[in-house]
């Protein structure tokens, strides 16, 4: 099952950094409290999934923890000629110790990857030499091949289009149609998914509105090996987040460090029918 998590949040990531989008390094540091949560009010589920019923601030307790948890994200994205390519790497509960009385996920556990996309336009411009080439609200068109490798359950494929569009009070707005190959399970499913990001001020506080949105629509077939009980099912995820500039704050480099929250929402969590997780996170994120 860990193998499926990563289907849900991985194309988010990737998502978020289409070919308009600066390059760099970047750490964000995540942490879920559940305040809200009850542990008397915890709707079990055969050991996979429980619950917490009614809550806003936590994740489902499951193999990769509890409903309070803490994430690391190291991220870098970077243009090149022909198009973009960006790595992630992140890892749930980084600051326990190898002898915590946890489970390994809780100490380290971790899925990455690594997205390279193929600009049409670039390719294009190159070809026939027009650099004033103009595609109007359609900025660009990227072939896109992702490689997701997972702890201890190996690689996923995803391959297909990702399309930039031109809106004018958007700093940038990507949509992307993908192909998931996933071979725990028979069979492909198709993805589409949608970021954004908008900068802002109020007064002289400057801020980021950004999120994305993943919808696998027709799940896999049955599973194979250990996986043959089950069966891939749709999903839904959402993780929109507000991010304020606190470096411009504190008189640091704007643009550095910000603080907020992420929200995320998700129906048929895992890929598991009628599964769902909602979890509000306090969020820093340092640009290097």
């Amino acid at each position: 099952m860990k193998r499926q998590t990563t289907i849900l949040a991985v194309l988010a990531a990737a998502l978020l950094y289409s070919s308009t989008a600066s390059a760099g390094v970047w750490f964000e540091l995540l942490h879920a409290p559940c305040w809200t949560g009850d542990a008397s009010n915890l709707k079990e589920d055969n050991g996979v999934i429980g619950e917490y019923r009614g809550s806003i601030d936590c994740f489902n307790k499951d193999f990769n923890g509890g409903g309070g948890r803490t994430l690391l994200s190291i991220k870098a994205f970077q243009p090149w000629e022909y198009g973009t390519m960006f790595l992630y790497y992140d890892i749930t509960e980084p600051f326990n110790s190898a002898l915590a009385p946890v489970t390994d996920n809780e100490k380290g556990g971790f899925f990455g990857g690594i997205t390279v996309t193929f600009s049409s336009k670039a390719i294009a411009k190159k070809i026939t030499g027009n650099e004033a080439m103009d595609w109007g609200t359609l900025a660009d068109v990227h072939l896109k091949y992702e490689a997701e490798h997972v702890s201890k359950f190996g690689m996923l494929h995803y391959v297909g289009l990702q399309w930039d569009i031109v809106v004018p009070f958007l700093d940038f707005l990507s949509a992307t149609t993908v192909i998931r190959e996933d071979r725990v399970f028979e069979g492909v499913d198709l993805q589409l998914g949608a970021a954004w990001q908008k900068s802002f001020a109020l007064g002289a506080q400057d801020f980021i509105f950004g999120g994305f949105f993943s919808w696998g629509l027709f799940g896999e077939g049955k599973g194979k090996g250990a996986f043959a009980m089950s069966e891939g099912n749709e999903f839904f995820l959402t993780q929109p987040q507000l991010l304020w500039d606190f470096g411009k704050v504190i008189k640091f480099t704007p643009a550095k460090i910000y603080l907020g929250l992420e929200y995320q929402f998700s129906v048929n969590r895992y890929l598991i029918q009628g599964k769902s997780e909602n979890t509000l996170q306090g969020m820093i994120r340092w640009n290097i």
